[in-house]
């Protein structure tokens, strides 16, 4: 069930940024939410269901936009992958790791698409390979740092209403006998 969630939220932030973010230009580039989710579900998963959501979320991208068919597909996989194995699972919930393990990935990346797209044949320049690399990592990160703090307070939350749980339901029995 929690592979189902992960995977309709890949599809979620694929069509937010379908929609919304292609057209939201910051230095000629728009954000990309969808690498942010890729990592975020790679640090908290197996290597194996990491690779394989990547590889989703570059078939989506594939799909819809790729010059070259499967070249996102095995970025994507690859990035979820790399930081799956390099995540430390004991600062998971640390939002200021979390969101340099998202500007790192997502710096790696545009470097790498972009020796590809040279490759290619593409004109790129330097000024475009370093905003995309600034306007990308930034919105990925405070992307990250937002959803490791909505997620540590939800935590707080549930470990607040668990005793109050566990008191009420001693009390039930109680007057129940």
């Amino acid at each position: 069930m929690r592979i189902v969630l992960k995977t309709l939220g890949i599809y979620f932030a694929f069509l937010l940024q379908s929609l919304f973010f292609e057209n939201l230009k910051l230095f000629s580039c728009s954000p990309d939410i969808l690498v942010a989710v890729v990592i975020i579900i790679a640090v908290s998963e197996s290597f194996v269901a990491a690779s394989v959501m990547g590889a989703f979320a570059g078939l989506l991208i594939d799909v819809m936009y790729g010059q070259v068919f499967g070249i996102n597909i095995l970025l994507y996989m690859y990035l979820a992958l790399i930081v799956s194995i390099a995540a430390d699972k004991k600062n998971l919930n640390s939002p200021l790791i979390m969101s340099w393990v998202c500007f790192v990935s997502i710096a790696a990346m545009e470097i790498v698409v972009s020796i590809l797209k040279f490759g290619i044949g593409s004109n790129l320049t330097l000024g475009l390979i370093v905003s995309n690399i600034f306007v990308k990592g930034i919105f990925a990160a405070l992307f990250a740092l937002v959803f490791v703090l909505l997620t540590l307070k939800r935590e707080k939350m549930r470990k607040t209403e668990i005793p109050a749980a566990e008191t009420n339901s001693v009390s039930e029995e109680e007057v129940i006998e």
